[in-house]
């Protein structure tokens, strides 16, 4: 069966999509190599969710070359028809998993960034709203139709299935609103200027582009909801449910990239201000985007060693913690002091006496 110019569009813009988020990823670990930064919860979920949507992607493509997408049902065998459909069953999973994944390592950055003595109860809440959002779809998925096998044959639908993938879609956007919007209470505790605070809400918000492929695929879906799927299995072909397909790989990659843009601070120009300004977020919370580790002895214990110059003999170093909310906006928060002071120890006063 010749391909159609549906079928190559499909195949072009998911590999495209495919190839920007697999660009983004690896410039997102170029950024924390560069900078020392150790690998976080957040990197190792957005990695998961680019083998994910590569997996999506591989099986729309597969999909496109010998499934039938973009073909028309008149003009397909009855073969191919179940191919088309033995697919379209299985990557519902790859999407609900990849979008699942960037929504929890877009969290686990916020927690990152914003975490004080420990992980913040709003960005808990949120993280099990998404693992919810996965299991209850990825079972309503599994069990749309049943028997399973009549998910790519002929039977009469034992759910409303078009109505969950609206369900699904809307979800989708309303979590990515949310998500989006968390920074927001946050950063307006802030002491800086207001242009700064837009300036920060602004980087974490550049996530919103991902919607535009959200609302795209929720336009599709919701065509596909309209139409009337009694007795109808040619429906399952429509053009509405391709571009469906389509759009589920372009979200699941654009999301991914959307995700990783925060990141690269200081890989642009004048990155070294923007990354300063999350830097100043993250330390004013106590967080930080480098993990902090003391050098250790070799029997175990903690040391100073790396960390605080080293003094002349008969001298104490004592280390204070500013207070950041004491010092101006402008300065790295979080700074640590050293103060020298002498020690009255007795070995120094009786060398002094001598």
């Amino acid at each position: 069966m010749a391909m159609t110019g549906e079928a190559r569009a499909i195949i072009v813009t998911n590999s495209v999509f495919l190839v920007l988020a697999w660009i983004s990823v690896c410039l997102r670990l170029v950024a924390r190599k560069k900078y020392g930064n150790a690998l976080g919860a957040d990197d190792y979920y957005i990695m998961a969710a680019l083998a994910f949507s590569a997996a999506l992607v591989i099986t729309i493509i597969v999909g496109a070359s010998i499934g039938g997408f973009g073909t028309l049902y008149e003009n397909m065998s009855e073969a191919t028809a179940v191919i088309f459909l033995k697919i379209l069953f299985v990557l519902q999973f790859w999407y609900i998993i990849a979008v699942a994944l960037v929504k929890m390592s877009v969290l686990y950055f916020y927690a990152r960034i914003f975490r004080t003595n420990g992980m913040p109860l709003g960005i808990k809440i949120m993280l099990a709203i998404v693992v919810g959002w996965m299991i209850s779809f990825l079972f309503a998925t599994f069990f749309q139709v049943w028997p399973l096998w009549c998910n790519w044959t002929v039977c009469d639908p034992t759910t409303n299935y078009p109505a969950m993938y609206v369900l699904s879609s809307v979800t989708d956007i309303i979590l990515d609103i949310a998500i989006l919007s968390l920074p927001v209470s946050f950063v307006r505790k802030l002491k800086m200027s207001n242009s700064k605070k837009v300036c920060v809400t602004a980087i974490f918000g550049l996530g919103i582009f991902c919607t535009v492929a959200s609302i795209a695929r929720l336009v599709y879906t919701v065509g596909f909801l309209q139409v009337d799927i009694v007795g109808n299995y040619a429906i399952n072909f429509d053009t509405n449910v391709v571009n469906i397909i389509m759009w589920s790989g372009i979200e699941a990659c654009a999301s991914t990239v959307c995700a990783n843009l925060p990141c690269y601070g200081q890989l642009v120009g004048g990155g070294p201000k923007t990354a300063s300004y999350i830097k100043s977020v993250g330390s004013s919370f106590g967080g930080s985007s480098k993990p902090y580790r003391k050098p250790s002895r070799p029997d175990g214990s903690a040391s100073l060693e790396g960390i605080v110059p080293s003094v002349p003999s008969g001298l104490q170093t004592r280390i204070e913690s500013t207070n950041a909310n004491n010092l101006d906006p402008d300065i790295e928060l979080n700074q640590v002091q050293v103060r020298t002071t002498i020690s009255a120890q007795s070995d120094c006063a009786e060398d002094g006496m001598r």
